[in-house]
């Protein structure tokens, strides 16, 4: 039981008393104080007559609650008052700020969501406290005569200044009024700048912003505090103009002895820290990235050099949330520990555990919030998502604790993601709730996702386009293999095998790539203690890839340069796959109402599922269209032979083209059931279907997109004969999407609604590239994430291409509009003629 006075029996509580406590406590755990009672305190003293402060006893006064930890925390009950008692020992030493969102109206953000991060340290300045930022983006060793020169040129600003109220009575520390540091408007420990702009906030009302709750552990403090905002436009509960937030903030002491990092290598997706050090022998600053990880080191040295498993010094520990229903902790704990096979590759056996939380009679100090807890929170929320973050000194990237974020409702999300992939394949997919065992392993396999994340992985979409497609429908692959050789892709489920394979196993799992990644992240290398030494040994492990692409990494995109590195994806080919996917959704729509009827239920879930079904229709589409205009990317260093970039050659992006134009610029006559259109809405499924079509579109003659293939385009042309390969251009690109989205032109055939809309979405989009100058995202990691390839549309042949188009796109509708005379054609004459005076403002704006 962590031990709780007023500040009449605090006065001996010093640092010095606290720590003989512990050594008496004997078999006491020492993360624990011991319950006993504390001595009678003197009463405090008085002010000496040549002391500037007040007495303790006059400042830390009976109506505050104290509590023992990091620091000595004293908060008033109504929360109008938060007192720190702070140790020398801990003047001066690095800390993290982590806030947090605990709770918020609507719309503004997920519980749990990490807003900001910073480095901080307490500081004495004559009869102050600051409390100042720290950066480590530039570095260099104190032994250095460049180290001042770093220092001056990373002056650390001041967040806040506090007088001191008070000496501790042991002398050994000093008392300040912290309050203002979470219920004023500090910037950084508040709502952030993008959503003070989007809800046009106004101020911080300090009359209604207070401390909610404050707790002291060994080596962290934790506080709550509810800021209210008065703001133009709020979220929600717009009448009030009003956003109040509960914000959660961690104040972290970092390990005195920092871990030796490791550096990061681009071929193996860990998450990173970047430094510049200033003081290395290079003739330029040097940008040194560090790969974010657990300190993992083994118990018995001798053991494990000689190549015996070992377990680590400190285990991973995950907990699982006393809130988390019972029957769903099994699948939780198995998910995390799934990754010791990935360990064992690094020479640790039970590194990683998860733990059912103890009861408060077996450990009556367990908290959530103590950072000397890593735990799967679970959050009763309609949220559909888990989120595995984790905190980490930024000096080194050693992770020092992770609260992987459950929300309740993201059984939801597996069950329409199941289904919508499975069900055509799959009879345990086959209906509206799932039995416990499916739905079971469908959390062990998120759980295991977010735990890679939180021991530093990123996501690897790369990997499942390492497995052939016919793999995915194999029986006896699937059973060994999953659906990736990564958990870390988004290979969600097997959406390729068909009805009469035989395929059982329809989830991914723990793979080669993640057991590779864990081997280089983890490997520890007895004797050497420096980055730059152990680098050599970590290149050999990465160069198994070479002859291993099940092992090979691509950075994360949302919108991918290089098409085997796509999310939601499946295997080698996403035509083929697409193909076998697609079939696979015309059954499951055949089937829909049959699977999804419940008696005395109305039919939410069937709406729900079919709007699932065409957005997964659209991913395919995405999915193949990725390969035009699409880059091979594989990560390299000097002594590696090959292009790290390479065109998708041009076949494979004719094939991705017209497999997009045949099954996704047509109207879809298979998802047009009028018995389940019927039954889930009077009218909207023509615009939904035109959103998604045109989505599709837009998408595949992006600039961006066409800037890459006149690249290709023009560095074919300067390349030697010998190296000259097929080039798939712009111009045939524009040529094919024109003669299929138009193609009724030349025979006059009738043009339905849904294909009028799709072809002005095609106008629409020739207007955005003939007049639009897109802007480049802010900075690099944006820009790769999006797809984003630098052109200048003015200067570049995108406007002359795009005006060659609609010429001849107006003669060819002006030639046809002779083959659309017939009154049964009015709609069809109509729209040809708008669509020759949409086609003239363009190209004559002016009129």
């Amino acid at each position: 039981m962590r031990l709780r006075f007023t500040p009449s029996t605090l006065v001996r509580l010093t640092p010095a008393f606290l720590l003989t406590l512990l050594l008496l406590a004997g078999g006491c755990s020492s993360s624990k104080l011991p319950d006993v009672a504390p001595p009678t305190a003197p009463s405090a003293p008085s002010r000496a007559d040549d002391s500037p402060y007040k007495p303790f006893a006059e400042v830390v006064t009976d109506s505050a609650a104290a509590d023992a930890g990091l620091f000595v925390s004293y908060l008033v009950e109504d929360g109008s008052k938060l007192l720190y008692a702070i140790p020398d020992s801990v003047m001066g030493r690095e800390m993290l700020l982590v806030t947090r969102v605990s709770k918020t109206a609507d719309n503004i953000a997920y519980g749990g969501t990490k807003l900001n991060t910073q480095s901080v340290r307490w500081e004495r300045k004559g009869r102050n406290i600051l409390l100042r930022t720290v950066s480590y983006s530039n570095v260099a060793a104190d032994s250095l005569p460049i180290y001042s020169a770093v220092r001056s040129s990373n002056f650390e600003p001041v967040v806040a200044s506090f007088g001191i109220e008070a000496i501790t009575p042991d002398s050994a520390g000093v008392v300040i009024d912290a309050t203002s540091l979470y219920t004023s408007d500090v910037p950084s420990l508040g709502l952030p700048r993008g959503s003070r702009e989007q809800y046009k906030v106004r101020r911080l009302d300090s009359k209604r912003s207070f401390l909610e709750r404050v707790a002291s552990y060994p080596e962290n403090i934790e506080v709550r505090a509810v800021l209210t905002y008065e703001a133009n436009q709020p979220p929600s509960q717009s009448s009030t103009g009003t956003i109040s937030v509960e914000m959660a903030h961690s104040m972290i002491l970092l390990p005195a002895v920092p871990m030796t990092p490791r550096l990061a290598d681009e071929r193996v997706g860990y998450f990173t820290r970047t430094q510049t050090d200033f003081g290395r022998e290079e003739q330029r600053a040097e940008r040194r990235t560090y790969a974010v990880r657990w300190r993992l080191e083994p118990s018995d040295e001798a053991a494990y050099a000689r190549g015996e498993l070992v377990e680590p010094k400190k285990q991973i520990v995950y907990y699982i949330d006393p809130a988390t229903p019972e029957r769903w902790r099994p699948y939780l704990k198995q998910g995390v520990e799934d990754w010791n096979v990935a360990f064992e590759a690094a020479g640790f056996k039970n590194a990683i555990v998860a733990k059912d939380p103890p009861t408060p009679e077996e450990d009556p100090e367990f908290n959530p919030e103590d950072v000397r807890y890593s735990v799967i929170r679970y959050f009763s929320s309609e949220i559909q998502n888990a989120y595995g973050p984790n905190v980490h000194d930024p000096r080194s990237g050693e992770i020092l604790e992770s609260d992987i974020g459950w929300y309740h409702n993201i059984q939801n999300l597996l069950r329409n993601w199941y289904f919508v992939q499975t069900a055509a394949a799959n009879p345990e997919a086959r209906g509206v709730e799932f039995d416990e065992a499916v739905m079971g392993e469908l959390i062990r396999f998120v759980s295991a996702h977010e735990v890679g994340h939180t021991i530093g992985l990123q996501h690897n979409f790369f990997s499942s386009s390492t497995v052939p497609v016919d793999s995915l429908r194999s029986p006896t692959y699937t059973a060994k293999h999953g659906t990736a050789p990564s958990i870390m892709d988004y290979a969600r489920f097997n959406y390729v095998a068909q009805p009469g394979d035989g395929v059982q196993r329809f989830t991914p799992d723990i793979g080669s790539y993640d057991i590779h990644a864990i081997e280089w992240g983890y490997r520890y290398f007895p004797g050497i203690d420096n980055a730059d030494d152990e680098r050599p040994l970590l290149h050999e492990i990465v160069r198994r890839t070479e002859t291993d692409p099940t092992l090979r990494y691509v950075r994360q995109a949302v919108v991918a340069t290089d098409p085997r590195a796509q999310n939601e994806d499946l295997g080698d080919d996403a035509v083929y796959a697409g193909q076998l996917g697609l079939a696979n959704l015309k059954r499951i729509t055949e089937n829909l109402r049959t699977w999804t009827e419940e008696p005395m239920e109305d039919y939410a879930t069937l709406d729900e599922l079919y709007n699932q079904i065409a957005s997964q229709w659209r991913r395919y589409l995405n999915h193949a269209g990725s390969y035009v205009g699409g880059v091979y990317t594989e990560y390299k260093t000097t002594d590696q032979d090959g292009p790290v970039y390479e065109p998708v050659p041009a076949n494979r992006q004719r094939e991705a083209l017209a497999f997009v134009l045949d099954n996704g610029m047509h109207r879809p006559d298979w998802l047009l059931d009028t018995e389940i259109l019927r039954r889930i809405e009077a009218a909207g499924v023509q615009d939904q279907i035109r959103g998604l079509q045109a989505s599709v579109l837009s998408r595949l003659m992006s600039p961006w997109r066409i800037a890459r293939l006149f690249e290709a385009e023009a560095v074919d042309a300067m390349a030697d004969s010998e190296l000259e390969m097929e080039v798939f251009t712009a111009t045939e690109l524009f040529d094919t999407v024109r003669g299929s989205l138009w193609s009724e032109l030349e025979d006059g055939d009738a043009i339905d609604p849904m294909r009028r809309a799709l072809q002005r979405a095609y106008l629409e989009q020739l207007e955005s590239l003939m007049t639009e100058e897109p802007t480049a995202p802010p900075n690099a990691f944006f820009r790769f994430y999006i797809g984003y390839t630098p052109i200048d549309v003015s200067q570049s042949d995108l406007r002359p291409l795009v005006r060659g188009e609609l010429e001849t796109l107006d003669d060819t509708i002006a030639a046809a509009l002779g083959r659309y005379r017939s009154s049964n054609e009015r709609m069809d004459r109509l729209h040809l003629e708008d669509a020759r005076a949409r086609i003239d403002a363009i190209l004559n704006p002016e009129g």
